[in-house]
């Protein structure tokens, strides 16, 4: 081959070098580097290492920065928030609220369809960041809400477009009234049963 020459070991390598670049040279034979031809340029490689490619130079360790990280524990939930100042402030555990009640419909599958109601507000509508969320064309994307405080149900319509009906009677928007086992109340063409979680 016209422009490369043959290394006792049988490797084949541009007539320009001087030694054979695959070959490992005295003085670092056996400590695992390995030297690479690049074009005309020699770079030698640390076998012995782990290395990134595309990342560019390989980041330098800080003996002095301390981790304010806590190890990961897989039992937790943790939600981040966006606007957090510090490390220490981004990491909350997420409030689990009580379950308190059901609310069930055979209007939305023939089965029938539940919903469960828990301790503190429970946004009821057609969009999506609603806690209840009913695809139905006749109800608002915020149609009416269920408060739950201290064993007591209070329902109100969110000044939805067709209204909110408890027990067959329209409610004054914004206006909370008393929910109580067993009652039933229509948003939009769905209709829904109320049961409690607990003994009144």
């Amino acid at each position: 081959m016209e422009g490369f020459q043959q290394c006792s070991k049988g490797h084949f390598f541009k007539e320009a070098l001087a030694t054979c670049p695959y070959c490992p040279s005295s003085a670092n034979a056996g400590s695992g580097d390995k030297t690479e031809v690049l074009g005309e340029t020699q770079k030698t490689v640390d076998t012995q290492k782990t290395q990134v490619f595309g990342s560019g130079d390989a980041p330098k360790s800080n003996t002095n920065s301390t981790s304010s990280k806590q190890p990961f524990d897989s039992t937790k939930t943790i939600i981040n928030s966006g606007n957090a100042k510090d490390n220490n402030q981004s990491e909350q555990q997420v409030v689990r609220r009580k379950l308190r009640g059901w609310i069930v419909s055979f209007d939305i599958e023939d089965f029938g369809v539940d919903y469960r109601i828990i301790e503190g507000k429970n946004s009821i509508g057609s969009g999506p960041s609603c806690d209840v969320t009913i695809k139905d064309n006749q109800i608002s994307s915020l149609h009416a809400l269920i408060l739950c405080r201290k064993d007591k149900f209070l329902l109100s319509d969110e000044m939805s477009s067709n209204g909110t009906l408890l027990n067959g009677e329209d409610l004054t928007p914004r206006e909370p009234y008393e929910l109580n086992d067993g009652d039933e109340f229509r948003v939009g063409t769905t209709t829904f049963l109320f049961k409690t979680a607990f003994k009144n």
